[in-house]
């Protein structure tokens, strides 16, 4: 059965982190405003310095963000083939992951390739690095891939040791687990592939304390999340056991001509259904959509879209039982994007939608204290999740 009681499991895996050192799994998904680890970052940092943990979380085999997020940096063959969700059609073969991506890895052309001898096979580097000392060395790794030939391998070589893995699994979804003997800060995984196989990503990760994957995808409304086959979802819940679910969108939504979000709704509670039986023992926290200017009479004002758009946010969130946080009011509310892009130094960009570094690490200071505020509460306070909770800045 889904969990439907707000924020009370994850606050509850905090609590037992607390005590034990468990892992507590947070996928939090978005747009833009996330991109290159904007938000998602900061918060990650604040909970695994609170909480215990370390490693970047999640990253896809290659991002449009390898060359600007500073948390991990990636570099990658250009030979692989990558399905995602803007794919206009979907082969059946690659069905998409968690996060939106499924990758396809060059098959070898000669049988008796190995990962270690195939010239041209495909591959992929990840270098830790970034101001978060938590994500700057590898303690472990998981690899995701999906069925395929069982003489596949990886060659997986981290602090100058190369090792072969075979690719074994004939499950929707496998994990190879990869831990250096010491932490490493670069791995590179060079695929030997008898036929082309999905290949999904990478799970830098302790082994126990907050691991926080950050899922963005540029110009995504959250809809075609239901892209995902949910046999994938499933499948990653069963491996990843996520504890929160966070979905953060609206900018891609709000228009001022739109009147009503009525189906906009609609169409979310389908993503949240979904999410909660793929992942049963997840809270899910629908963050409600930022302030967003328009030039209205010759002045930058709030988007008449927006509270709108708040509305069936809101609603969304009491319908299914999910936990809000009004990303608007702790904004500051009617204007607050103005403030932040006309404040010396900004916080936002003059496109008076997007926030910069500076307002990311704000924002992730406003959820992280929104989520610590919630978990001081005692146990019987949090049963419902407050799902209309916000928090003002101070």
């Amino acid at each position: 059965m889904p969990n439907l009681g707000g924020l009370r499991s994850f606050l509850a895996a905090l609590r037992q982190t607390k005590t034990d050192g468990s892992p507590v799994r947070i996928a939090y998904f978005g747009d833009s405003m996330i991109e290159g680890d904007l938000i998602t970052g900061d918060l990650r940092n604040s909970l695994q310095t609170e909480f215990g943990g370390s490693g970047v979380g999640y990253v896809p085999i290659n991002s449009i963000t390898a060359d600007f997020r500073v948390t991990i940096h990636q570099t990658f063959s250009d030979n692989w083939q990558e399905y995602n969700l803007v794919t206009p059609k979907l082969p059946a073969e690659y069905p998409l992951g968690v996060s939106g991506h499924v990758f396809v890895p060059r098959a070898l052309p000669r049988a008796d390739s190995t990962a270690a001898t195939a010239g041209g096979a495909s591959w992929v580097e990840y270098k830790g690095g970034g101001p978060f000392a938590a994500v700057r060395r590898f303690e472990q790794a998981r690899l995701f891939y999906g069925p395929g030939k069982a003489q596949d391998e990886v060659l997986v070589t981290t602090n100058g040791h190369e090792v072969p893995h075979a690719l074994t699994g004939t499950d929707a979804v496998n994990a190879l687990l990869l831990k250096p003997g010491v932490p490493a800060r670069i791995m590179r995984l060079d695929f030997a592939t008898r036929r082309p196989r999905p290949v999904y990503g990478v799970s830098f990760e302790g082994a126990g304390g907050v691991v926080l994957d950050n899922f963005s995808f540029r110009g995504n409304s959250g809809l075609s999340l239901t892209r995902i086959p949910f046999q994938q979802l499933a499948a990653f819940g069963q491996l990843l056991d996520y504890r929160l679910i966070i979905l953060h969108y609206g900018v891609n939504v709000a228009a001022a001509s739109t009147k009503s979000y009525g189906w906009y709704a609609r169409g979310m509670t389908r993503v949240v259904d979904r999410m909660q039986r793929a992942f049963p023992n997840a809270s899910i926290l629908i963050i409600g959509m930022s302030d967003k200017s328009s030039r209205i009479d010759g002045e930058f004002q709030t988007d008449p879209s927006v509270p709108r758009l708040l509305a069936a946010q809101r609603q969304l969130a009491q319908r299914n039982h999910a936990a809000f946080w009004n990303l608007f009011e702790a904004m500051g509310g009617e204007n607050s994007m103005v403030s932040w892009v006309e404040d010396s130094p900004a916080l936002a960009n003059k496109d008076y939608t997007h926030v910069n570094g500076r307002g990311a690490h704000k924002i992730a200071g406003l959820l992280f204290g929104y989520l610590m505020q919630e978990y001081a509460r005692p146990p019987s306070a949090t049963e419902a999740g407050r799902p209309d909770s916000t928090i003002r800045p101070t």
